[in-house]
């Protein structure tokens, strides 16, 4: 299960069932927190989205069509900036929606069944919380005490949650919200194809899966073995001219290539480590290039000066390289050879980075002694240190 998903995703699209001669939908909705008349609603259901304000009464409403039910949240910003949120299978019919602590939508069986595991999982995250607390103001407990007793309870809290969406998706295995539970429990490419063969042929067609199912086919297809993937990104250049991927790759370097965003902290925590790197490397034999995706070109421009980057970046890449390459979550590295073959790939986290090295091993590079080249072995997310000249074993990547 992805850690960092509590709650359903927003944008999932239900699967398509059977036809309907109506598929209207109307939300009526209201409210126990404090808001004030005009305060904006947001409808975000997979590819519906849609906006209206709060009336004097404190109710709303939204009134629209939906091909094939979707499984997404009625949001509210409050004055405050504060948002809260009910999850619903928007469908056709009329749904009740009251956003509260215990947020329900009513109206259909998919919606109820929805709101019951809701309640099931918030309960669960109050008992994490108090229980945190407890913790923290427990004075016998040294911090380190304390940290070793919250990760306990953190992990206890996460199988608990993995035990309920291992439970939602036996209820469920092609509908909607079954869909939705695959995807919170499938972390791993093995993961996800174990439960994919358990799935019914109307959850496989579920947008996000075949979204994954189609990521997968990319990664397959940039896998260590193949050769590079090209692209252009027409302003990607620091002087607004075009770039090419292959203006780097696959010109006789090995070159060592970093997905990243100013606002990612993973990225700017291994920025000091890339920096050792392309000091240590940087010649005729090898190149540390930055690419940044899934930001703002102000915001790169400005963020690599503040980091201290002095390597090639390309600009304004947004989603056209993480999309070729099946990315989707930075920091990512990869790794290519001179001609163009990608030798290693990874998603990577500067809690794994190690910046030590006695040997001249530096985040999992080495010198062959043959060639005297720069490699980088990964596995399972973490680097290995291989002595200078020593075998990179098949539990490895072989170059």
């Amino acid at each position: 299960m992805k850690r960092l998903i509590f709650l359903f995703t927003l944008p999932a699209l239900l699967l398509v069932s059977c036809k309907t001669t109506n598929n209207t939908y109307t939300i009526a909705g209201t409210t126990t927190y404090e808001v004030n008349e005009g305060d904006p609603v947001y409808l975000r259901c997979g590819d519906i989205s849609d906006t209206t304000t709060v009336a004097a009464d404190g109710s709303f409403s939204f009134t629209g069509t939906v091909d094939a039910p979707q499984v997404g949240a009625v949001q509210i910003m409050n004055g405050s900036k504060k948002m809260m949120y009910a999850y619903l299978v928007l469908e056709p019919g009329t749904l009740n929606v009251e956003i509260s602590p215990r947020s329900t939508v009513s109206g259909t069986p998919l919606n109820e069944a929805l709101t019951a595991y809701e309640v099931r999982k918030r309960d669960r995250a109050d008992e994490r919380r108090a229980a945190l607390k407890a913790v923290q103001e427990y004075d016998a407990w040294s911090a380190e005490e304390k940290d070793t007793k919250a990760a306990a309870i953190w992990d206890k809290y996460y199988e608990d949650a993995n035990a309920l969406y291992s439970e939602i998706f036996a209820a469920h295995p092609d509908d909607a919200i079954g869909a939705d539970a695959l995807m919170s429990l499938a972390e791993t490419r093995e993961q996800f194809d174990s439960l994919y063969s358990l799935a019914g042929e109307n959850a496989k067609k579920y947008p996000r899966i075949v979204k994954e199912v189609a990521r997968y086919a990319r990664l397959d297809k940039t896998a260590p073995g193949a050769r590079f993937t090209d692209f252009t990104i027409e302003n990607g250049n620091a002087d607004g001219t075009p770039v090419k991927f292959s203006d780097y790759v696959g010109q006789g370097k090995y070159v060592l290539v970093d997905f990243w965003a100013s606002w990612c902290g993973p990225c700017k925590a291994e920025m000091p480590n890339l920096k050792a790197v392309y000091e240590k490397y940087k010649g005729d034999q090898f190149e540390l290039v930055g690419v940044a995706v899934w930001d703002k070109r102000e915001d790169t421009e400005k963020a690599v000066p503040e980091l201290g980057i002095t390597w090639p970046v390309i600009y304004d890449a947004q989603r056209v390289p993480t999309e070729i390459y099946g990315i989707n979550g930075i920091p990512h590295i990869i790794l290519s050879g001179p001609g163009g073959p990608i030798l290693a790939r990874e998603r990577v986290s500067a809690t794994i980075i190690n910046v030590t090295s006695s040997r001249g091993i530096f985040l999992g590079f080495m010198r062959r002694e043959a060639k005297g080249l720069p490699c980088l072995a990964m596995k399972s997310r973490t680097f290995r240190d291989i002595e200078p000249g020593g075998q990179i074993t098949a539990s490895g990547y072989n170059f």
